[in-house]
């Protein structure tokens, strides 16, 4: 694997389907690289603009669907080429720790500065009716308070 391609797979960008890509500009020149995502979905857009063939033709070509076409048309319209570059995908965060945990945590953890996150687990399962993780909170806590027990 060459130091590109590991580049391209730690950023996100590397395209895992590049073997359905057959758009002939992908084998004109080796400056297109039909392993990088972002160049692919670029040109299969510019492909379009340039009325180079149909949608269904065109996204076939550059190994996407005619769905997927529009998605990345739509987005490098709002937010130009940053928009083609893959996003994380799942959760981004905790879904169980808002503002209300959050306040209880803290507050908890400055009235029983020893408690350690077992204990704080608990407390939030009682007083609350909410089961957050005990890693979970020990990873909230430790931004703030450094001398957390596990």
């Amino acid at each position: 694997m060459s130091s590109k391609d590991a580049n391209m797979k730690r950023n996100g960008s590397f395209n895992k389907n590049y073997a359905n890509v057959s758009a002939s500009i992908f084998e004109a020149s080796p400056f297109f690289d039909k392993r990088d995502i972002v160049q692919v979905k670029y040109e299969m857009v510019r492909a379009a603009s340039r009325g180079e063939g149909s949608i269904y033709e065109i996204a076939a070509a550059h190994g996407f669907s005619r769905k997927s076409y529009y998605q990345t048309s739509k987005a490098f319209e709002s937010g130009g080429l940053c928009a083609l570059v893959p996003k994380k995908t799942g959760p981004k965060g905790p879904t169980k720790i808002n503002c209300e945990i959050t306040a209880y945590i803290e507050g908890y953890y400055a009235e029983h500065p020893k408690a350690g996150v077992n204990e704080i687990s608990e407390a939030l399962k009682e007083e609350k009716g909410v089961k957050v993780h005990p890693r979970t909170i020990y990873r909230h806590v430790k931004k703030n308070q450094p001398t957390i027990k596990q």
